[in-house]
């Protein structure tokens, strides 16, 4: 910054000066500086080993805290909801160092970790700047100062066990415009940026300059990286403008994205909400823009990348409750072998499971593979010949939904369970294992001919996780099957992993006290199909869609040999009504203040 002011004092004809401050550029692209070291040092291994089930990661771009509105939206963030999270912020944060300040002191009280890269508006030099900083260089400097003294972070670094976090320095190039990809002379884009470089063909190239001692660090296992601009052509942005395709982009730092083996990378600067996958890397923007930029009946709010679990792009409210339809409730079925059940002995276990509907927030039912029309040999026959060899054998098949695992411990728990079915169950099966998952479609049957539901248990390869493009594909499978016409009210699929929450399947039968009484499948994913009658399941089942998302599964079974198929299937009849959706619970403040509210 001292070259910098000499220079600004003789109107850059300093050649000591000059020089000087190009050393300093070339020495800042090594990041070897004392506080760059401190900078490493301090932030890179504090959370190495933190268990990933208890981290979520938030993105929030353009924030324009200056502006009043957008600053009552930061400061109404909850201030406990996020205490264990990690958000990150691409840039764009406000015009003045002051604002920038502010609006990180806010965010980094409300969350365990921030991550932060410039964009193009904390580089303008505002009036009030101008005697501080003699150019946009050593502004970037002094907010990168502030984020040291504030704990943000602004360089890479693991934020739980397995995942790193990469912040990229970027500004965009003229050659982002395919058309024409040349500056224009006439351009009035960032006019109050003021660079010791020229700003069209050398700014952009020395900004990924400084990405290049980050990227030459090894990162085990996920990273999601960000910057402030876009890093493809193919993103959204506002082409009405002139000349925008200009001033918005670089391809170069999709090339960096690609180097570090990012699976997902936040950008900003567009205001424009979106989440897609190219080529193997998902891209999220998720604004908080000016209040023109949303609708007018619409919330702005935050955006879920990591879940603890897997990566993810689902908007979260500002008070740190999930959007409505986002918790699911819990289904687990208990699939049993009990091929010479006596008629006395099924009316028992009928009585027993009256019983245990009665508990709150549940729902139980238990019945012969099949419809009440139809039985097993009936579906191998006519509807479902592949039952005869991936059904396991399974004659009965008892089917829990809950609310939520509370409520699913409370019968597992319970000695009706436990004595009065299980206990039972348990000298009458020659084998019985479990399949439990969100519950991922809305179950009716009400006025329905012979409703059933299938269950079909998928056993995948391990590189299908929930962030895969092969996941995807099976995604988009089970979607166009729903999206089919005249299918509403016939026919409804949902695939979902196995498990709950952040538990694995394995990890829920122990939270459930289940792990030493039933055996699990082994199954990776879990899809429940509804239909309203056998003969609406055999149409679709003849169907090409179905075709395809039966290919899409089989392509990734797992050829590991287990005594349950890879692609377990039965069927029951459907019982139980239920939304996928949980209820909403109640917040104790809520109930505190109803409580005292109904006193006065």
């Amino acid at each position: 910054s001292e070259f910098a002011k000499a220079l600004q004092l003789e109107q850059d004809s300093h050649p000591k000066a000059r020089k000087g401050r190009n050393a300093c550029l070339q020495e800042m692209l090594l990041w070897k500086s004392e506080a760059s070291n401190r900078r490493f040092q301090n932030r890179f291994f504090m959370d190495l080993r933190r268990p990933r089930s208890t981290t979520r990661i938030f993105a929030l771009s353009d924030i324009h805290f200056d502006h009043r509105e957008n600053e009552n939206w930061v400061q109404d963030l909850d201030d406990c909801a996020f205490q264990e999270d990690v958000l990150i912020v691409a840039g764009n944060i406000g015009d003045s160092r002051m604002a920038v300040n502010r609006c990180l002191t806010t965010l980094k009280q409300k969350f365990r970790r921030v991550f932060y890269t410039v964009g193009n508006h904390e580089m303008s030099i505002t009036m009030s700047e101008h005697a501080k900083y003699p150019d946009s260089i050593t502004k970037l400097n002094m907010i990168l100062q502030d984020c040291d003294d504030l704990s943000v972070d602004v360089f890479p670094a693991p934020v739980c066990e397995g995942l790193t976090i990469l912040p990229l320095f970027s500004w965009y190039s003229a050659e982002f415009d395919e058309a024409d990809p040349f500056p224009d002379p006439n351009s009035r884009y960032d006019q109050h940026c003021k660079w010791p470089m020229d700003p069209d063909l050398q700014l952009w190239k020395y900004m990924t300059k400084l990405n290049e001692a980050f990227l030459a660090r090894p990162y085990h296992g996920l990273v999601v990286s960000f910057s402030h601009f876009l890093p493809r052509r193919n993103l959204p942005f506002d082409k009405t403008r002139k000349s925008a395709a200009k001033a918005v982009g670089c391809e170069w730092i999709d090339g960096q994205v690609r180097a570090a083996n990012s699976k997902l990378h936040v950008y900003g600067h567009s205001r424009k909400k979106y989440q897609q996958s190219h080529s193997g890397v998902r891209y999220v923007n998720m604004p908080l823009g000016f209040e023109t930029d949303w609708p007018r009946d619409h919330e702005r709010q935050l955006m879920l990348i990591f879940d603890g679990k897997n990566l993810c792009a689902q908007e979260w409210n500002q008070d740190g409750d999930p959007p409505l339809g986002y918790v699911k409730r819990l289904v687990h079925t208990t699939c049993l072998v009990m091929p010479t059940l006596k008629e006395a002995d099924r009316r028992k276990l009928q009585a027993v499971v009256a019983k245990l509907n009665t508990f709150a927030g549940i729902q139980v039912s238990f019945d012969a593979v099949g419809s009440k029309r139809k039985n097993r040999q009936d579906f191998v026959k006519d509807f479902l010949p592949e039952l005869a060899t991936a059904g396991a054998d399974v004659t009965h098949v008892f089917l829990v939904v809950a609310q939520d695992i509370e409520s699913m411990k409370g019968l597992f728990g319970s000695e009706v369970y436990k004595r009065d079915f299980a206990g039972f169950v348990g000298g009458l099966s020659n084998k019985h294992f479990s399949l439990a998952s969100p519950l991922g479609l809305d179950l009716k049957f009400e006025r329905k001919a012979d409703p059933i539901i299938f269950l079909f248990g998928l056993r995948l390869t391990a590189s299908v996780t929930e962030d895969s493009d092969e996941y995807a594909k099976l995604q988009k499978a089970v979607e166009a099957i729903n999206k089919l016409p005249g299918v509403e009210g016939k026919i409804a699929m949902g695939l979902q992993p196995a498990g709950f929450g952040r538990f694995s399947h394995r990890e829920l039968q122990a939270e459930l006290g289940l792990d030493s009484i039933l055996l699990t499948t082994g199954s990776s994913y879990v899809c429940y199909l509804f239909a309203d009658s056998p003969e609406s399941w055999k149409m679709l089942s003849q169907s090409k869609t179905y075709a395809k998302w039966k290919a899409a599964y089989e392509a990734v079974l797992s050829k590991v040999r287990s005594d349950i198929p890879a692609n377990f299937v039965t069927v029951l009849p459907l019982e139980i009504a239920a939304t996928a959706a949980a209820p909403k619970k109640e917040k104790k403040s809520q109930r505190v203040a109803a409580k005292y509210g109904s006193q006065g």
